[in-house]
């Protein structure tokens, strides 16, 4: 049965509705993601109160989220508040007026509880196990660490992108005097920590200012994959962006693909906040998760009906899935894992290749999503199978080993997978490629021995003859459309072993 649930997310900077929708089939999808940038912590007073005028703000946004939800017969709403109402002095206050003008009843989630739904967010959608988070909101900046997919330490700053900026940036670009009294504050700031130590371990960014950052650099060093999920930026290269983001104007910023035209006025002092923690923990890179407080709280909803605290396997969720979304066939995909492996571990003993440690598990999961682009389109599914996976978020994977599922999963021909990886001229060494080709090459033979999804080829024994290799097709019947197209595709395979391949038929006597 179809469920909807709406998390509205009350934040210093922005408020957020996004509508999340759970299947039949336990698939949840994010349907519909709005925002109001209201500066909640610019209209706090100096009685430390958010004024009337920015609880009428507050009122008047959730009015439209209330009817926007009505209209997609959301039955379910989580509203939560973060920094800005939950440090102002009349927050009570705040939420009874709100309760009164709206119907919500909004949850003021403590320090512990904004960081914690973060860091969940992190464990749930990426493969990173151990690391540090960051989330600078507008007038706070939460981090944690967590070790083992377990929040070890968690703190909240109270300081954020709004109140960065108010402090330390008068004019329409920091000054060096200004940066450099942002960075002593900021260093004064991480020291009272004395769990905020270097441990090897990569800084995850969640929220706006971090997916900002990630997309700007993906513009300036001109990315070809869609996606920001689990982006990585080298320290090196994240102090570059970074320097050139101060020293731009907001005249310059505005025209800067990547960023949003309301942070072009609160980016610097924010993504100097990152920095200096990065270059403080000694990061060895930054990774970004699309995934952040509004995700986590939906996580803790969606996994609490299954009787789970966390995803037990990231990846394999993802791969879950991909593959009810797009109809694959489980039944014929595990069928063709089985003859991949009996041909790859074939090849092993005949001494024709030498294993690479990557290469099972990545042919594996290629046979599971072999040629899932036949949902569109059967003559051209291996274009659509390519820019399915490569435009998939696809947790648990980094880029590099999603961009190799794809190459793998869609493989048509060795020029084909040359063309596709252009654009990654540093990816891929000649080893990796020829692995590429190598599995490319199993999975797209396999394809061919199971053309009528019948499963007929049920065992292949690879053999060593005088003149190259025998696959010997163990069937129960007939299978002679699979042979056809076997022996037309299994010219990729003989290409890259440097071997030919025949092709025989032990067909199973049944009574």
């Amino acid at each position: 049965m179809e469920k909807k649930l709406a998390v509205i997310d009350i934040g210093s900077n922005s408020i957020r509705n996004v509508i999340f929708e759970v299947n039949g089939h336990g698939q949840y999808f994010e349907r519909l993601n709005v925002k109001e940038v209201a500066r909640l912590s610019s209209h706090i007073t100096e009685a430390n109160e958010l004024s009337s005028d920015g609880i009428a703000s507050l009122i008047e946004t959730l009015r439209h989220f209330v009817s926007l939800n009505d209209h997609h017969d959301v039955k379910e709403t989580l509203p939560v508040a973060t920094a800005a109402i939950r440090n102002a002095d009349n927050s009570d206050a705040i939420l009874e007026e709100v309760r009164q003008a709206t119907g919500i009843e909004i949850r003021l989630l403590s320090d512990y509880e904004e960081a914690f739904y973060g860091y969940s967010a992190i464990v749930n959608s990426t493969y990173v196990e151990d690391g540090y988070s960051v989330d600078i909101g507008g007038g706070s900046m939460e981090v944690t660490y967590f070790r083992d997919r377990e929040l070890v330490f968690y703190h909240s700053f109270p300081f954020g992108a709004v109140t960065l900026t108010n402090d330390f940036m008068k004019g329409d670009v920091m000054t060096k005097e200004e940066r450099k009294q942002l960075v002593s504050f900021l260093k004064k700031s991480f020291k009272q920590l004395d769990w905020l130590e270097p441990h090897g371990v990569p800084l995850v960014g969640v929220g706006g200012t971090a997916r900002n950052l990630v997309r700007v650099e993906q513009s300036m060093s001109h990315f070809p994959l869609e996606g920001i999920h689990q982006y990585t930026i080298d320290a090196e290269r994240l102090d570059q962006v970074v320097e050139e983001l101060v020293a731009t104007s907001s005249k310059q910023l505005g025209r800067l693909d990547g960023l949003s035209k309301d942070r072009v006025d609160i980016i610097g002092p924010a993504v100097t906040a990152i920095a200096e923690l990065a270059r403080y923990l000694k990061v060895p890179e930054f990774t970004m998760s699309n995934n952040g407080l509004r995700e986590g709280l939906f996580y803790e909803y969606y996994l609490k009906a299954n009787n789970e605290v966390r995803f037990a396997d990231v990846k394999e969720e993802s791969f879950r899935h991909f593959e009810n979304q797009y109809d694959v066939d489980p039944t014929r995909h595990r069928h063709l894992i089985h003859l991949a492996r009996q041909i790859y571990t074939g090849l092993i003993e005949a001494k024709a290749i030498k294993p690479k440690p990557y290469e099972p598990g990545l042919l594996e999961g290629a046979c599971r999503l072999a040629y899932v682009g036949e949902y569109i389109d059967h003559n051209n599914k291996s274009d659509h199978t390519f820019h399915l996976i490569t435009t998939s978020d696809f947790k648990g994977l980094n880029n590099e080993d999603r961009l190799a599922l794809a190459l793998v999963s869609s493989y048509k021909s060795r020029r084909l997978l040359d063309q596709h990886i252009e654009g990654f001229p540093e990816w891929f060494d000649s080893k990796m490629l020829r692995s590429l080709e190598l599995l490319g090459s199993i999975v797209k033979l396999v394809d061919a021995f199971d053309l009528t999804e019948r499963q007929v080829v049920e065992n292949i024994d690879v053999d060593v003859a005088d003149d190259g290799l025998v696959f010997t097709l163990h069937t129960a019947t007939s299978p002679r459309f699979e042979v056809q197209r076997g022996i037309r595709h299994k010219k990729h395979l003989e290409r890259v072993i440097e071997m030919s391949i025949e092709l025989r038929i032990e067909e199973r006597i049944t009574s």
